[in-house]
């Protein structure tokens, strides 16, 4: 009967060394991916005290907008193509880009995709060696899934958490070693991004090639709606974060821990983020403000606030070469001029008449 006690304690010392190992994954896992510190302006007591971009352009009435606007515009690399999806929609399509103008537009895919400005096609990525990918809300299970595209019948790369009605995320790059990043929303609940399990509020990778049920890398923490990623030179990840509801709009680097990011001090809604091909010029697309934006890049951030343009863009944005593509209010794809253009151009100010 004397080693019964012995047994308990042995037993008792693996729980403890369970849980100190659980605990210290834990905190592993949380000093590897921190939520990301937003520096100036000062925060607000609420998003509703946040202006309007300078020269805002609001949305057409709903009978005005297009049905099926261009939107997730993405150069194909090494071609002078580009992708686009129709929002709200799964159809995919591929254009030749010839001087300013885009041509073709050849349907690539049709998925069956849960419709809405939260569903459809979220992002789409095309690799160096000619695969091309897409995130979207599924019709079937509301999941927010990740696809090879192109090929006769569109084959999963891995299926995420279910969709909610808002901050879906879906942001969706590929790195040149060949892996996927995909930046997932918190689904209105920021909570979601601050704890150890999940990928909600989450930039995450993937192998393109290991299965719908693989495990995800954890990149970085603390996102809201992050739809607008890009990617720059060497593989540095760019977010211009939507947020939408008390949250702040932010911009700021999606790859690296610990890094912050920047605040604007207005609400334009970032749909789209693009990089110029020197990276030092980080230019995205506003739904609510009807314009194109831009941010200066010295070292880690941004080295400026989102500075409005008068340049019109509304659904989608691309920069192919020095070209810079939108897509604005009646949906079309068009050539917005070149990155010194929009290097150059005087931004709007408080007080500028929309227009």
């Amino acid at each position: 009967m004397v080693p019964a006690p012995r047994l308990v304690t042995r037993r008792t010392a693996v729980a403890w060394i369970a849980a100190a190992v659980a605990a210290l994954g834990a905190i592993l896992l949380q000093a590897s991916e921190p939520d990301p510190t937003v520096l100036s302006p000062p925060r607000l007591e609420a998003v509703g005290h946040l202006p309007p971009a300078p020269g805002a352009i609001a949305p057409p009435p709903a009978a005005e907008r297009p049905r099926a606007p261009a939107s997730v515009l993405t150069a194909i690399p090494g071609d002078r193509e580009l992708l686009w999806t129709e929002r709200g929609s799964g159809r995919v399509r591929r254009g030749t880009i010839d001087g300013d103008q885009v041509s073709g537009g050849e349907i690539v895919a049709e998925l069956a995709v849960r419709g809405g400005a939260a569903g459809g096609v979220r992002g789409l990525a095309a690799a160096a060696d000619g695969r091309v990918y897409a995130s979207y809300v599924r019709a079937a299970d509301r999941r927010l899934v990740v696809a090879e595209i192109g090929l006769p019948r569109a084959r999963i790369v891995w299926v995420g958490p279910r969709a909610g009605v808002r901050r879906v995320g879906g942001g969706l790059v590929a790195l040149p070693g060949g892996r996927l990043v995909l930046a997932v929303g918190d689904q209105g609940g920021a909570y979601r991004a601050r704890t150890s399990e999940g990928v909600a509020g989450r930039v995450i990778s993937l192998d393109p090639d290991r299965g719908p049920r693989q495990v995800p890398r954890r990149r970085s923490r603390g996102w809201h709606d992050p739809t607008a990623i890009a990617r720059a030179r060497g593989g540095r990840l760019w977010i211009a974060d939507r947020a939408g509801g008390p949250d702040r709009e932010r911009t700021g680097r999606g790859d690296r821990p610990g890094l912050s990011s920047v605040a604007s001090p207005f609400r334009r809604a970032p749909v789209a983020l693009a990089v110029s091909g020197d990276g030092g010029l980080l230019v995205a697309c506003g739904y609510l403000s009807g314009r194109l934006d831009r941010a200066e890049r010295r070292g880690e951030l941004p080295a400026t606030i989102p500075q409005v343009l008068p340049t019109r863009c509304r659904y989608g944005l691309a920069i192919v070469g020095d070209r810079v593509l939108v897509s604005a209010d009646d949906g079309r794809i068009h050539d917005a001029g070149t990155v010194e253009d929009l290097r150059r151009d005087e931004p709007l100010r408080d007080g500028t008449a929309a227009g």
